[in-house]
């Protein structure tokens, strides 16, 4: 069984973890943290080691003989800039699958994507790189999902739905037939979104209403 380390020591580790364990395909080598207070503790039993920059980045790599990886924070502010920044230093991402996720063999998945139990994935959508598609959530036929975008629990993408790159879907969103939501925005738990939401922005209520400008990603 191959290794991979995970990174960020947050909540949703703990998550990442679970999947990673059901999926039982990889074992977890350490947990990456920036937060130097933490190295050296574990978290259920996996040692977490330091840092992002690139020296930590070459002596983790070196010392667990491995650099795939998975992200395993939800901060939006920092899951595509980590990402990114591992993917340009040689660090491979990996799919973590639950196993009691329905998935078409239609569908097309990027790398360093976690889907998580009882999710729903119908033919012929579109999932980019370190998407999270969170517990019970659909992607349905021939939807688009940008890169780096969180899908929380509960979701419905209808057919023919497009997300952008970097949004979040909160929990319980539904996103009827054909609609798009841009890049960089937020739709607040429970929203309808039946007309399209541009990018950089916060949509909530039932239909789905725009708020304000969408600052709290940077």
């Amino acid at each position: 069984m191959e290794s991979i380390i995970l990174v960020g020591g947050g909540q949703h580790c703990g998550v990442v973890l679970y999947n990673l364990r059901e999926q039982n395909l990889y074992k977890p080598a350490c947990i990456l943290e920036k937060d130097a207070a933490r190295w050296g503790t574990r978290t259920e039993d996996v040692l977490i080691d330091g840092g992002d920059d690139d020296e930590n980045l070459d002596r983790v790599a070196n010392k667990y003989g491995t650099n795939k990886f998975i992200i395993s924070l939800g901060s939006m502010k920092l899951r595509k800039r980590l990402f990114t920044r591992l993917v340009a230093a040689g660090w491979e991402p990996v799919n973590v699958i639950h196993p009691n996720a329905v998935i078409s063999d239609q569908a097309k998945i990027g790398k360093g994507v976690l889907i998580e139990c009882g999710c729903l994935i119908t033919p012929n959508p579109v999932i980019g790189d370190n998407v999270v598609v969170n517990t019970g959530s659909q992607v349905n036929h021939d939807n688009i999902i940008g890169s780096h975008t969180y899908i929380a629990s509960g979701v419905i993408l209808s057919g023919g739905v497009h997300i952008g790159e970097n949004t979040l879907l909160d929990d319980g969103v539904i996103v009827t037939l054909g609609r798009s939501v841009g890049c960089n925005s937020l739709v607040g738990a429970g929203a309808v979104v039946t007309k399209d939401v541009p990018d950089g922005v916060i949509s909530y209520g039932n239909p789905a209403m725009v708020i304000r400008e969408n600052t709290k990603f940077e």
